[in-house]
């Protein structure tokens, strides 16, 4: 049943409430004036009082007027009413589109056997010969999901927008749309991510550079090794993320990543922010802005999770850039730990050579946030296609399905060996 359908029983519904009030209230009166006739002599006045009042109301122009504010009072209770009526209608549409996307997203996984996706590089969308790669790998292996750039590292959107912040940043560099996403998606069915870079942004800093992190020793926007970060509090750049998020939720993605959903990582000290850079101020902002960010992609009928850190498993605090656990998991359907065994160093969890011990570092790092109470479907590492052997990585998909957990791989080429993975029956 359809929402014009839904409205024009409620109205009739509404209608029917209004006259049997109304009949309802004319029946009191009627009452009410029959039951003053049998008063005791002794409350004469009091007889008279209420004569005089209803005589009052059954005059002709005085029933004219009372009918007239009846019909007011009716107007008002019925247009507040309908409106209350719709908001929580839109609000239960809400709702209801969410639940229905997370009953699909564990149908989904249960059917598949976990979340098994790769890294998609948003501008190898229309490259024949990555796409023919990625082709090859769903349709050869248990690789379910592919995880796709929305918003780039250089700021760049990879669909067309009609933003206005968008359109004066001349950032928009369409790679896909609706109808190639869908096809994708329906013809190899996938589950779909789709990345959002939301604090490093080369293009919105230099042209608000009042959001951005100021350099005070330069006097001008703070830079790292050609890295442009935004204030973490910029309600600018938040309220652009979140707009540019939904657009990608009606194209079609299953679901909105976060990447770069921190501050810098930089002991640097000239670094400046809108606020106070303390572990108090940094945990705000980011949750801040993620509270305000999940509502909002979840009525779409997205879920949303987010890149991290892989030593926020193990370190409680934030790293002094805002990641902190037990924090953002609250703020997010799923968190995704990049723990990379090349970046971890010498010495990590007793290996002399972390990145030569995958499975061993990995199982760890899972294992900390496991023990810190992370519910296991919330907890989707992004795993290590880079820098390692066919056997390296089959070594980090192992960890992670040990820990019964699914997994994403990164590889920034969009470069990924059959071999990697558990090949299917074609």
């Amino acid at each position: 049943m359809n929402r014009v359908t839904n409205f024009f029983l409620i109205s009739i519904f509404i209608f029917a409430l209004i006259n049997f009030i109304s009949n309802d209230i004319s029946n009191e009166m009627e009452n009410q004036y029959l039951s003053s006739n049998n008063l005791p002599t002794n409350t004469t006045i009091y007889k008279e009082n209420i004569d005089l009042k209803i005589s009052k109301i059954i005059t002709k122009d005085t029933t004219k007027e009372s009918n007239e504010k009846i019909l007011i009072k009716e107007e008002e209770y019925r247009s507040n009413f309908i409106l209350d009526l719709d908001k929580e209608l839109v609000q239960l549409n809400k709702e209801l589109k969410f639940l229905i996307k997370q009953n699909q997203y564990a149908e989904f996984s249960n059917r598949h056997g976990g979340i098994k996706g790769i890294y998609l590089n948003g501008y190898h969308f229309n490259n024949k010969n990555k796409m023919d790669l990625i082709e090859s790998v769903v349709n050869n292996t248990n690789v379910n999901t592919l995880v796709i750039d929305i918003k780039t590292d250089n700021g760049h959107i990879l669909f067309e927008t009609d933003n206005p912040l968008a359109i004066e940043m001349n950032n928009v560099r369409s790679k896909y749309n609706k109808a190639s996403l869908e096809e994708l998606k329906n013809d190899k069915n996938l589950y779909l991510i789709g990345r959002v870079v939301v604090f490093q942004d080369p293009l919105f800093a230099k042209k608000y550079p009042e959001e951005a992190v100021f350099d005070t020793a330069k006097n001008t926007i703070y830079s790292q090794d050609g890295q442009y970060f935004i204030d973490p509090s910029s309600k600018k750049a938040q309220n652009y993320i979140i707009d540019i998020s939904k657009e990608a939720c009606e194209l079609g993605f299953d679901e909105i990543q976060f990447d770069y959903i921190r501050y810098p990582d930089s002991s640097y000290p000239y670094m400046k922010f809108k606020n106070e850079s303390t572990f108090e101020n940094r945990i705000k902002s980011i949750n801040s802005f993620l509270s305000l960010a999940k509502p909002e992609i979840n009525s779409l009928g997205c879920l949303l999770s987010a890149d991290v850190f892989g030593f926020i498993l193990t370190n409680k605090f934030d790293g002094g850039i805002g990641q902190n656990l037990e924090t953002m998991i609250e703020n997010l359907d799923f968190i995704s730990p990049m723990v990379y065994p090349s970046h971890y160093s010498s010495g990590s969890f007793g290996f002399s050579k972390p990145n030569r011990n995958p499975y061993g570092v990995i199982s760890a790092a899972l294992q900390d946030a496991l023990d810190r109470d992370v519910q296991p479907y919330k907890l989707r590492p992004f795993l290590q296609g880079f820098w390692h052997t066919d056997f390296e990585v089959r070594e980090n998909i192992r960890a992670a399905e040990d820990k019964d957990l699914g997994w994403l791989i990164w590889n920034v080429s969009s470069s990924y060996n059959l071999e990697y993975f558990s090949k299917i029956d074609s």
